[in-house]
């Protein structure tokens, strides 16, 4: 039998009487591993050389021991030495309870279990490596705990289900090679006379020595022999096997055949039966009963030994018996002979119930037809006689029972009629199997597949070997008979001398492998071997079963469908012969294909058996639950030609005829009505169409056909099939998958355009609006008003019958809001939610989600790029928004501005600060650029917004930044020329008008070359057009020049002040006093002291700032000022010049002719005035003075001294002096303060 094949019978009928033929199935339970196996070569054992050899060998053996009394092996028959010998070398014993099998190996003995059908191992027991392993045996205990093992050389080992060794018994005697010692039977028995011994073990070996042993396991695990018996008496020869029947307490033991006067059928046939006593002699033989043979001569002693051995002839050497097993109710024994005989013997009586010789049982010369096939095993062919008899026998039932024979044929037969009740062949095995009772409506067998390792090169045939060559070639035949004979002779010298010049040529061993396979035998009922046929893909075989036993064949083709791929064939030859309808249904909803075009198939294939006919045939319980296609149920008043128009018919008429056909057949529909499988076929139909429709949406998101070949992917268009239309469209969005969303619009826009705007919502932020600018909605001009431009649908089909409303209200009235999850997860876009797009809504989304993307993405750019895209698209209401994004996009992008400004903080602020924010980060060298870049544009933005605004802003920009510095008001004003062609201010009057307020802004006083530059940028008189404003601002700037010189003068003499602070007091005499006085002050106090050119150069300037600027105050004043300062400068030579300012007495008119200016009159200070100048800074010397001889009263005594008529209040000043310089004199020490008559208490 092939490893994993099995072979039921498939076409069971009646026989004879009861006989009813075995449906059964079979199973490989456990196949173990491959054995490697060198095997010796000697010559062959069959055939005539070794008939010959071994007749001439027995001979001289008997001679040799009863002659010359020479010890010798016990002679063995050679039947059973042949039959044993075939024997396969592992064993299998099954126990008593059929629930522990044990499989002895070549060097352990493995238990297994029938819970798990005995693939599993529950314990190992190890033993020796067995030269003769095929003359090992086993037994189980009677109660299934105890395992004993017998080896060939008649050791028997004890063992515990765990495979623990109990204790080993050694045989009373024992020859090596003498396989007589072997044990032909090994028994155990129950054992109750004593409570010390759990069982007793009775060894008998081929000698017919029976020894028994009481063992006991436990803590005092041990054996005892108890008692030696001998079948010596009645079987000279030996047995053969033995067994007990517990029922009846007979020991059977069979052995040669005998033919004697007197004996019985079952005595001459070598069985015999044996009461088991408690006590002495233990066996006693049962004669009674049995049929007689008849009288024949009677030969005893030497003359009937060798009458055996010599007159014998060829092919009719002594039959006995083999093998025997008793019927499942223990009434029946069967036994197999050296011949091939079976004979069946009742129990107790041993009366012979049936005999078949080898040549009367049908199949006996059988061969395996798989040998034809096989080179190897063809050869076996040859001598195929040798593959004949029966290896094993063994009980199926009370009135059948199970053959095997030595060729692997294996067969349930009748006990009666010896029909083979698995039907018409038999069942083949590897040669020789053994096979176990049968239990729970089965049996096991043990096989093993030998097979010839490859051949080596004949070069490596080593010297003094013969090369294998064909081994069973007809090279025998090309010898001479002489040669043969020979040949013959030589071998069987060899045998009996062992001489090596008899010895044959040596042969070079062959390796082999091994594979041991346990298999079981069940019957079994049609619906299980049907299933089990269906699961092993035995699809022909379960097909028979189904047409012979009546079973529905969809099980078949169910099972092949979903083994196969899916396709045209697949359909047509599975699918299409399952005649269940929600099955069929089943797999054309749930099952997806591998490709395109077969999954479009069988939908399409689902699609025919759910039509209007399959619809009406359900009303009318005419389907009987069978897929119906359209043509295959009669519909009352249709004729089939009128439901089937022929091919050969034009399109055009054909699809009117179908149109046709269909509105006959919608007229018998009561949809109102439909029962409960009508509304499922529907729902079925809506399904299968919606999945086709997915199909076609998916192929054109796949692209070109072939491309959607190659890219389809079933896992995905199973999810996309079953998933909501909606969410389907949302994961795109979310993937920015625009392609794939726009074809979802296009064809399935009657469940998505109310959400468009929600699902739009849901393309990343970071996703560039532009690249699903497609799916954006545009309006354009009706007339003269806008409206939403309508998305451009597509079907994929027409509308089917099972969509109309008549249909879809009665099997789905209620159809669930695909759309709910939607905004339940963003209800601020419930607002977007529309059948009808409106121009509101359409600006208020372009709005709202510009400002989600920069809000949550920080993605200005893309924030823009949408409103930019709204304003293509015609949408109104953007342009506020859009500058501010573009503000925005400048600031963080360009301007480099904190990049976390947000548009809502940008919307709260002022144009001023936006415009602020713009400039505040540019570089000297680039604010120009950057004005250009940024600013301006900002300007007209707000210009087009608010018309007016720019200027204002510029100006209050600008002013603001001159109040600081107008460096970068300067760069404003330098490119906004008049000779420019782009001007950053392009207005003249405006330039003026804000250069002269940044000018007189400036709060600091290092900024006059600044403002000088900035004079310079201002356009001259006469340029441009000429308006009274314009002339009021050239006036201002004439004005600003003469405040500049003004600046320029005090920054020349060291007093820097800022522009705006002369403007400030150019009106104020007050103001204009106090700057000249700080202006000759600061000179005076300056170190080095300056020269008296200085100080006249300082009086030319305060003139000029006079006459310029400061026109409140008169140029005398100027005068007073000026020599005011040179009296109080502390200094000599400053003091003397002072003089030259001042008429210095009453009648001077005229001043010296040395102190003349530049050719003009020189200007003194009036006598009277001199005078009070002289005493202030007489008084303001003396009173500063720290001693009574400080310098300071010499400055005193010199400013009084310039009036030179010395008038009495000049005098009382000298006198004041002179008397102070007495005090000194005198040693009184006193500030010169308080001595003077304005101090107090003097």
């Amino acid at each position: 039998m092939a490893a994993s094949e099995s072979g039921p019978a498939l076409s069971p009928s009646a026989a004879e009487g009861e006989e009813e033929t075995i449906l059964y199935d079979l199973l490989v339970n456990t196949e173990w591993p491959p054995e490697t196996e060198v095997q010796p070569r000697g010559n062959r054992k069959h055939g005539a050389s070794f008939i010959i050899t071994k007749a001439i060998r027995d001979r001289l053996l008997f001679l040799r021991q009863y002659i010359w009394y020479s010890p010798a092996p016990f002679l063995l028959p050679d039947g059973l030495v042949r039959l044993i010998n075939k024997q396969i070398n592992w064993h299998l014993v099954l126990a008593s309870n059929g629930k522990l099998l044990a499989a002895v190996q070549d060097q352990c003995v493995e238990i297994r279990s029938a819970k798990d059908d005995f693939t599993s191992i529950i314990g190992k027991c190890q033993v020796p490596k067995d030269p003769k392993p095929q003359w090992r045996r086993v037994a189980w205990s009677y109660d299934c705990t105890l395992l004993a093992y017998a080896e060939s050389t008649g050791t028997v080992r004890v063992f515990d289900l765990m495979g623990s060794e109990l204790f080993v018994i050694s045989p009373a005697s024992s020859f090596i090679g003498d396989l007589s010692y072997a044990i032909a039977g090994l028994i155990f028995l129950e054992y109750k006379a004593s409570a010390q011994w759990s069982a007793e073990l009775l060894v008998i070996n081929y000698r017919g020595e029976l020894r028994s042993y009481l063992v006991s396991v436990g803590t005092n695990q041990s054996y005892q022999e108890s008692h030696c018996f001998s079948f010596s008496s009645h079987y000279p020869h030996g047995i053969n096997t033995a067994i007990y029947h517990p029922g009846h307490r007979l020991l059977l033991v069979g052995g040669c055949e005998t033919a004697e006067v007197g004996m019985s059928k079952a005595s001459s046939c070598g069985l015999s039966a044996w009461r088991v006593l408690s006590g002495s002699p233990y066996y006693k033989q049962v004669t009674n009963g049995g049929d007689r043979v008849t009288a024949a001569p009677k030969t005893l002693g030497l003359l009937r030994m060798l009458s055996i051995k010599f007159y014998s002839r060829q092919g009719q050497e002594q039959d006995g018996i083999f093998k025997m097993s008793l019927s499942p109710d223990g009434m029946l024994l069967a036994a197999i002979h050296f011949s091939g005989k079976l004979s069946i013997w009742a129990i107790p009586s041993l009366k012979q119930q049936g005999e078949w010789n080898q040549n009367e049982q049908p199949g006996y010369d059988d061969l395996n037809p798989d040998w034809r096939l096989s080179t190897e095993k063809r050869k076996k062919v040859k001598d195929k006689e040798s593959f004949y008899p029966l290896i094993d026998v063994n009980w199926w039932a009370d009135s059948a029972v199970t053959l095997a024979r030595c060729s692997g044929a294996l067969t349930v037969s009748s006990v009666k009629t010896l029909k083979n009740l698995l039907g018409k062949s038999c069942e083949w095995f590897e040669p020789s199997p053994q096979v176990t009772a049968t239990h729970d409506g089965g049996f096991l067998s043990l096989e093993c597949e030998i097979k010839l390792a490859s051949k080596r090169s004949r070069l490596e045939t080593r010297a003094g070997e013969e090369d294998e060559g064909e081994e069973d070639s007809d090279s025998d035949h090309e010898i001479s008979a002489k040669a043969r004979y020979f040949g013959y002779i030589k071998q069987g010298l060899y045998l009996v001398t062992e001489m090596e010049r008899f010895a044959p040529a040596r042969k070079r061993p062959r390796t082999i492998t091994k594979n041991y396979r346990l298999v079981s035998l069940r019957s079994t009922t049609p619906e299980e071997l049907y299933q089990r046929k269906i699961e092993s893909e035995e699809y022909e075989e379960a097909l028979s079963l189904a047409h012979t036993y009546g079973l529905d064949t969809d099980l078949v083709y169910q099972r092949q469908w979903r083994k196969s791929v899916v396709n045209v064939a697949s359909i047509q030859n599975y699918l299409s012969k399952i005649k269940k309808r929600s099955w069929v249904l089943h797999e054309c909803l749930e099952r997806v294909p591998e490709n395109v075009d077969a999954a479009k198939e069988l939908l399409q294939y689902g699609l025919k058996g759910t039509d209007l006919e399959a619809l009406l045939a359900i009303g009318k319980g005419a389907d009987e639950g069978r897929f119906t296609l359209p043509g295959e149920v009669d519909i009352d008043n249709i004729s089939y030609e009128e439901l089937s128009p022929p091919d050969e018919e034009p399109a055009k008429n054909k699809k009117e005829k179908e149109l046709k056909k269909r509105q006959e057949l919608l007229k018998l529909v009561n949809f109102s009505k439909l029962t409960l499988e009508q509304k499922e076929l529907c729902r079925c139909r809506r399904k299968l169409l919606t999945y086709l429709d997915r199909l076609a949406t998916y192929e054109e998101i796949l692209g070109v056909p072939h491309a959607s070949e190659q890219r389809y992917d079933a896992e995905f268009f199973k999810k996309f099939r079953n998933q909501n239309i909606v969410l389907s469209a949302r994961t795109y969005a979310q993937e920015s998958n625009v392609q794939a969303l726009e074809i979802l619009f296009t064809y399935h826009g009657s469940d998505l355009l109310p959400h468009r705007l929600a699902i739009l919502s849901n393309f990343p932020e970071t996703t560039s609006p532009h690249e699903y600018s497609v799916l954006l909605p545009e309006a354009c001009f009706n007339g003269d008003s806008l409206m939403i431009v309508p998305w451009h649908e597509h079907k994929h089909r027409a509308k089917d019958w099972c969509e109309e409303l008549a249909c879809r209200m009665v099997v789905e009235p209620n159809l669930q809001d695909e759309s709910e999850f939607l905004y339940a997860a963003q209800p601020e876009l419930l607002r977007f939610r529309t059948t009808q797009l409106t121009m509101e809504k359409v600006m208020d989304w372009y709005q709202t989600r510009a400002e989600e993307i920069e809000h949550y993405a920080l993605q200005v750019d893309c924030a823009l790029s949408l409103i930019r895209l709204g304003m293509e698209r015609n949408i109104p209401g953007l342009l506020v928004l859009c500058d501010n994004l573009v503000t925005l996009e400048t600031l963080v992008y360009e301007a480099g501005c904190d990049v976390t400004l947000t548009l809502k903080e940008l919307q709260q602020m002022k144009d001023i600060e936006k415009l602020r924010l713009l400039m505040n980060s540019c570089s000297e060298n680039k604010y120009v650029t950057s004005a250009y870049q940024w600013m301006v544009p900002f300007l007209h933005r707000c210009e087009k917004q608010s018309p007016g605004v720019a200027n204002e802003l510029l100006k209050e920009y600008l002013v603001t930044l001159a109040k600081g510095d107008l460096k970068f008001p300067l760069k404003i004003f330098q490119h906004s020329k008049p000779d420019l062609q782009q001007k950053i201010i392009p207005d003249q009057d405006q330039l003026m008008a804000i250069a002269l307020e940044c000018i007189y802004t400036c709060e600091r006083n290092d900024q006059l070359s600044l403002c000088y530059d900035i004079l310079e940028c201002l356009p001259e008189r006469g340029y441009g057009d000429k308006t009274e404003a314009t002339t009021k601002l050239h006036d201002m700037v004439d004005q600003l020049e003469q405040i500049l010189s003004v600046s320029e003068l005090l920054e020349k003499h060291g007093l820097e002040k800022p522009i705006s602070f002369v403007k400030n007091t150019q009106s104020s005499s007050e103001e204009a006093r106090k700057l000249m006085v700080r202006l000759t002050r600061h000179t005076g106090r300056k170190q080095p002291p300056v020269s008296e050119s200085h100080w006249r150069t300082l009086l030319q300037d305060m003139l000029t700032m006079q006459q310029n600027v400061y026109t409140c105050l008169d140029s005398d004043a100027c005068y007073e000022i000026f020599t005011e300062s040179l009296l109080c400068s502390s200094r000599l030579e400053n003091i003397h010049l002072a003089g030259q300012m001042m008429h210095c007495s009453a009648c001077s008119e005229n001043p010296p002719g040395g102190i003349a200016h530049k050719g003009k009159p020189h200007y003194r200070v009036s006598y009277e005035k001199s005078i009070d100048l002289v005493l202030a800074a007489s008084r303001e010397y003396f009173n500063s003075s720290t001693n009574l001889t400080d310098s300071c009263m010499d400055l005193a005594r010199c400013c009084l001294q310039l009036i030179t008529d010395r008038p009495p209040a000049i005098q009382e000043e000298l006198d004041l002096i002179q008397a102070v310089g007495c005090l000194e004199e005198f040693g009184v020490k006193i500030l010169p303060l308080q001595v003077h008559p304005s101090a107090t208490g003097f």
